[in-house]
């Protein structure tokens, strides 16, 4: 059942919405040395799930700072992606999951998951 979810676009589509609002706060707030932050996505090559994640949404959402002499680069967190790694977050949860027999209630949930609205996950409305 897991891999029929890792394969599905509305899947994927839907942790990239939730993605997308994480970084619209993190560019919101800005950099710390108070310059405004522009758009710097980078590439990622996922290991662990569909290549390339259906929807060509296979980049990393990231900003940088547009004062000279900073430069600093941010990157909000992401649902998408483990930290600085490149491994596919929701397989990695998945197969850890998967590991420890899940219950009927458990796998229920799981299909399901493209039906949560985003304000589950982040804890506000997303308009």
């Amino acid at each position: 059942m897991y891999h029929v979810l890792l394969r599905d676009a509305r899947f994927w589509g839907f942790l990239f919405q939730v993605d997308q609002h994480l970084a619209a706060q993190a560019q919101q707030q800005g950099c710390s040395c108070g310059g405004r932050l522009h758009c710097a996505n980078y590439p990622r090559k996922p290991r662990g799930g569909p290549t390339p994640l259906p929807g060509s949404r296979d980049y990393r959402l990231s900003f940088c700072c547009d004062r000279d002499g900073c430069r600093k680069r941010t990157t909000p967190p992401s649902v998408r992606f483990l930290g600085r790694k490149v491994y596919l977050g929701a397989v990695v949860i998945l197969v850890a999951a998967m590991r420890h027999r899940p219950s009927p209630r458990w796998v229920i949930a799981i299909a399901m998951i493209e039906t949560l609205p985003i304000t589950i996950i982040v804890g506000r409305v997303v308009a």
